[in-house]
């Protein structure tokens, strides 16, 4: 059976990722997937939210940023290793992306109103034109969640071992039974890279009120309040994407401002490797009351 398009994708995502300096050629990625080139190109973008070229210079810029940052490599030294061929790229490159030098990066830091989303706030992706990307902006209460806690992030993905995590929520699922809760992953605070290997991740289930559970007596309050709420279609393996999705299209599409707070996703199926035409999963992001408008305010008749 062949693979569906978004695995396809992260793993296109992956081959990026593993050598950011590298010149990646469009033909060599798209042959990859398994695409004509611009299909690829498309696809990637639907998928990703961006295209492949900002996809690579995004990521670059913030690799570069980091390095200006915590090394005192000359900025020649840092293009060379960041897939720039001169200082001057760059520069350039780095100032349109940042709206500062990368000298003056060095010495002052980037504004705060032109960071990212932390913990990463130099990852600015560059979106794709035509993303489109339907939202419900809703009000949740405060909750409770059941939990236990994973660590670390590899390739973009929180569980690695994503048979061993479906069992445990099979098992919670069954104890559960009729009650009134719904399966969720948790993110106090997001991965710092890529790769993350301390980024933490508290999975079980979400509900009104606590009650007693033989599956873990741990449980964390989630905090309330106004929330933009994106679709995931197709396997788990691939939510990674969708959250970057929904995140450039809150920045970008529909001009919401995220707030400092918890984000989830919950989950719909119960299969792992749910087809692509399923939503299987919905993400919650927690974005400001002032920006009702744009999205969809599902509490409105």
């Amino acid at each position: 059976m062949p693979k569906i398009l978004s695995v396809r994708i992260a793993e296109v995502c992956r081959t990026i990722e593993s050598d950011l300096g590298h010149s990646w050629r469009m033909g060599a990625l798209a042959t990859q997937a398994g695409m004509a080139p611009h299909h690829f190109q498309r696809s990637f973008a639907a998928v990703t939210g961006e295209t492949v070229a900002g996809y690579i210079r995004s990521r670059r810029l913030e690799r570069a940023a980091l390095a200006l940052r915590d090394t005192p490599d000359r900025i020649i030294d840092i293009a060379l290793e960041t897939g720039f061929q001169t200082h001057a790229g760059l520069t350039r490159a780095f100032t349109a992306h940042f709206g500062i030098s990368p000298r003056d990066f060095r010495q002052k830091g980037l504004p705060p109103q032109n960071e990212g989303l932390p913990p990463r706030p130099y990852l600015r992706p560059l979106s794709s034109r035509t993303l489109i990307s339907n939202c419900d902006l809703v009000e949740i209460p405060d909750q409770w969640m059941c939990c236990r806690q994973t660590k670390g992030v590899q390739d973009g993905v929180y569980f690695s071992d994503i048979e061993s995590i479906h069992h445990d929520f099979k098992a919670l699922g069954t104890e559960l039974g009729s009650r009134n809760a719904l399966l969720a992953t948790a993110f106090p605070e997001g991965p710092k890279g890529y790769n993350d290997p301390d980024a933490t991740a508290l999975y079980g289930a979400i509900a009104s009120d606590r009650f007693d559970l033989a599956w873990s007596s741990q449980w964390r309050g989630l905090p309330g309040g106004l929330f933009a709420v994106f679709p995931h279609f197709g396997p788990f393996s691939t939510l990674h994407l969708s959250w970057h999705r929904s995140v450039r299209a809150g920045f970008d599409q529909l001009g919401v401002a995220f707030r400092p707070s918890w984000m989830f996703e919950t989950y719909l199926s119960a299969r792992p490797d749910a087809p692509k035409t399923e939503i299987s999963a919905l993400i919650f992001l927690p974005v400001q009351k002032s920006t009702i408008g744009k999205a969809r305010d599902a509490s409105a008749p």
